[in-house]
């Protein structure tokens, strides 16, 4: 690919965050181009493929702009390798947790990146400690003190420094569970499937099954649900860019439909 480093080095934090509303990993190649061209004037992408389009997107985000893309990306990264299922963006009341790992424990990752504000974060922390066992926000260095008077004592830390993701504060095991908002994340399919005894009611559910029992089934709906598509991430990953994870995550979709051969 042609050097463009200098360019990139170059690009204010406006057009950057202009880059970032406007890119979608489905758009045509000439879409592509009439953002870079925006984005990094003085060069012609028209002779670029699309691989090397998404790449210089990519490239441009990972390095300048500072959202929570490139830190979903970090968490991927720090898992990929290990045995675990994860998932992105799981929905739990009216929140929604950026980042699920689930192996013997249920763990959530909340992110605040550099761009945005702490003002729901209490809500946020509080919906998440009622259905995962351990808890971490991830930050920017900027948020650290602010996030430390937001957060129970029992979550722990990430905070992005030079680039690294690295554990302030360990996360400890949360005692505040609520089976109720536990089962409200099964679907109705997944309720049948899962306590097979009984009706899928939640009320005839909580009489037959016992409250560490109900946790177990919710880490095993969770693994049931997502594993499939994170090993397809796992599997594809060295073709997939890193702010793109979370489309392939969802969709999963050969890399070279999107990026072409």
């Amino acid at each position: 690919m042609k050097n463009i480093s200098s360019h990139i080095n170059q690009i204010n934090e406006s057009a950057v965050s202009a880059l970032a509303r406007s890119y979608n990993v489905l758009d045509y190649p000439k879409s592509l181009i009439n953002v870079l061209n925006a984005t990094v004037p003085g060069i012609s992408f028209d002779t670029f493929s699309k691989l090397e389009l998404h790449s210089i997107i990519n490239q441009i985000l990972t390095k300048k702009y500072k959202g929570e893309a490139a830190l979903k990306a970090k968490l991927v990264e720090m898992f990929i390798e290990k045995k675990v299922t994860a998932a992105f963006e799981i929905k739990v009341n009216n929140s929604r947790v950026d980042f699920l790992k689930v192996n013997g424990d249920t763990v959530s990752y909340e992110i605040k990146s550099r761009i945005d504000n702490l003002s729901k974060l209490s809500k946020q922390v509080s919906d998440y400690e009622k259905v995962f066992e351990y808890n971490f926000i991830v930050i920017d260095e900027t948020h650290y003190k602010a996030a430390l008077k937001l957060i129970p004592n029992h979550y722990g830390i990430y905070v992005l420094e030079k680039n690294k993701l690295q554990q302030l504060k360990p996360a400890t095991l949360n005692n505040h569970l609520n089976t109720n908002i536990q089962l409200g994340l099964f679907t109705k399919r997944e309720l049948e499937q899962t306590f097979k005894s009984v009706t899928p009611d939640i009320t005839l559910i909580k009489e037959s099954f016992t409250d560490e029992q109900i946790n177990l089934c919710f880490k095993e709906m969770l693994k049931r649900r997502y594993t499939k598509r994170w090993n397809f991430l796992k599997a594809n990953l060295s073709e997939i860019l890193p702010i793109d994870y979370q489309f392939f995550f969802h969709h999963n979709i050969h890399p070279k439909v999107i990026y072409g051969a």
